[in-house]
């Protein structure tokens, strides 16, 4: 496993715009969490939650909540069982959230310092909120709730978890072994343009991403496409093989996109296949664009982990490739890493769409930026 794939833990730079919450009595018996207009493009978001047995309850809030600060986002006792917390934020965005709750009358684990590996089993035990009907699934699998304010980009072609995913392949990799791969073809049509996704698991288990790629097709917001879904593995594995030149990045150029060019009515022009990554994956996308633009042309890369490197240069050297970069504002060790990068192909020849959304780096978000991404370059 590469160490360089784990990013480093840097603390908040300002607090979450946290307030004090409104009496209990005005939450109860509303649809939650409760959203209230300041008239100035900003809203009050309280978050409820009632656990009469809870010593403890932390709302864990995708890039609001601080893991080296996790006290931060205690909820705040209301009485009669009645946990509640507020923040202010703009009217655009958008996160997933879950409560953990602690009813042992020694102090919660959250207080006691507990690390990255005490952290991931507290968020498996995290909960979402039965007072919401808004909800996905995080990679995990695991139910989130998610909470959009009143100018939150539409999503139109979301889609709950439980699609079965297509027959798998196998595919020969460079080093003698195999990975899956799975196929859906969108709508109708020869010549069609090729889409690959990488870590294809997930976007088949958790986010149904064909049945959102047919229903953007069949209202008209993209175009009938092939798409490719590559499998990354476990986390061990995804973490050797994303993130940089190699890998996967070898993999989809040089076994994948020939084999479906091969084997399946796509197009054999790079301008009109795409790479789609998130995370160690939209790194794997920007490195794809950047050292084989003759086989893919165009990327769309959200919140890539820039941490670990920044093909800048490569990317300069390209040509006129596309690249539709996003990164949320809540991002705070990535926003100004990709403002970085986006600054750096200011003057390059390739075609750039830079857009930063109010959110973090989160699955909620991102099921969207990828269908606009995707509108974008193929449109």
């Amino acid at each position: 496993m590469n160490d360089n794939h784990h990013p480093p833990k840097i603390p908040r730079p300002t607090p979450a715009p946290r307030v004090s919450p409104p009496p209990r009595e005005s939450v109860v018996g509303r649809r939650w969490p409760i959203v209230e207009s300041c008239g100035d493009g900003t809203s009050i978001v309280t978050f409820v939650r009632r656990s009469p047995d809870a010593g403890a309850v932390l709302l864990f809030v995708n890039r609001l909540t601080d893991e080296r600060d996790l006290t931060a986002s205690e909820m705040e006792p209301a009485g009669d069982g009645y946990w509640l917390l507020s923040y202010r934020m703009d009217d655009d965005w958008r996160a997933s959230y879950s409560f953990i709750e602690h009813a042992d009358d020694d102090p919660p684990p959250w207080r006691r310092g507990s690390g990255q590996v005490q952290l991931r089993a507290l968020l498996d035990g995290a909960e979402a909120d039965p007072g919401n009907p808004l909800a996905t699934v995080n990679k995990a699998g695991r139910a989130v709730s998610v909470v959009e304010l009143p100018a939150a980009p539409p999503q139109p072609f979301a889609m709950p978890p439980g699609a079965a995913r297509p027959p798998r392949l196998d595919l020969a990799t460079p080093d003698g072994g195999v990975r899956p791969v799975w196929t859906h073809r969108a709508g109708t049509g020869n010549d069609l343009p090729l889409v690959v996704v990488l870590d294809g698991e997930t976007w088949l288990d958790c986010y149904s991403l064909p049945h959102m790629v047919d229903a953007a097709v069949s209202a008209g917001a993209l175009p009938p496409l092939q798409a490719l879904f590559v499998g990354s593995g476990t986390r061990e594995q995804r973490w050797d093989d994303v993130g940089h030149a190699g890998g996967v990045t070898e993999f989809v150029a040089g076994t994948a996109v020939p084999w479906a060019r091969a084997n399946l009515d796509v197009t054999g022009d790079p301008a009109r296949t795409v790479v789609t990554g998130q995370s160690l994956g939209g790194l794997s996308a920007l490195w794809l664009l950047a050292t084989h633009p003759d086989v893919v042309g165009a990327a769309v890369a959200q919140s890539a982990s820039l941490w670990s490197s920044s093909p800048v240069r490569e990317l300069r050297d390209a040509g006129p490739v596309r690249l539709h970069l996003e990164v949320g504002r809540q991002e705070w060790l990535l926003l100004p890493l990709h403002r970085q990068l986006r600054d750096g192909l200011s003057d390059a020849s390739l075609d750039l769409r830079y857009v930063e959304f109010n959110g973090g780096h989160d699955y909620a978000c991102w099921r969207g930026g990828l269908l606009d991404g995707l509108a974008e370059l193929l449109g």
